[in-house]
């Protein structure tokens, strides 16, 4: 059995776990502070007036109401990008799917508690942030989705490292697949 293969393939699907998880955090407190910081500078940048002969209002119409237009959509096309990143790695454990070694289970369960115990870190700090009653946690309040799978990441990481355990340990006995 080529044990360090299937010890390789589970650490990258642990990890792929930290790192949708981090990036996830980042990028939901990212785009709300660029939405926050869109709200204040955009109403000033759209009344430019006139220098000389250019009418720089009309031309910060043609360039920042797209932009803003982006910035709003941002929260929700980063809440569709981390479930996918998560429905990514389960794809993940599949491709790394193999049986044989029962003490990896034992080494897996371990780097997932692990997974756990950072999810709670993380969901901890959103959420003070999430119940800020400043702008910012107004900002983190109107990403729904994203709030959402942050504040409840331990349980979400939980099942999604149960399934990939399910899907990782209950592979082929050898490698012709043997019946």
């Amino acid at each position: 059995m080529n044990k360090r293969g299937q010890m390789t393939g589970m650490l990258y699907f642990i990890g792929a776990l930290f790192i949708a998880l981090f990036v996830g955090f980042m990028m939901s407190v990212g785009v709300a502070f660029i939405d926050w910081t869109a709200d204040q500078t955009l109403p000033e940048l759209q009344n430019l007036g006139q220098a000389g002969d250019v009418n720089l209002t009309e031309i910060s119409d043609l360039t920042i109401t797209p932009l803003n237009t982006l910035v709003q959509a941002m929260p929700g096309i980063v809440g569709v990008m981390y479930v996918m990143m998560l429905m990514a790695s389960l794809g993940m454990a599949y491709m790394f799917r193999a049986g044989g070694e029962r003490w990896l289970l034992f080494l897996f369960f371990g780097l997932s508690l692990l997974l756990v115990i950072a999810s709670i870190g993380i969901s901890m700090v959103y959420e003070d942030f999430y119940d800020d009653d400043g702008e910012f946690g107004d900002k983190l309040k109107e990403q729904s989705l994203m709030s959402f799978l942050i504040l409840y990441s331990p349980a979400i990481m939980t099942v999604i490292a149960m399934a990939g355990a399910m899907i990782m340990f209950t592979g082929y006995e050898e490698v012709g697949g043997g019946v």
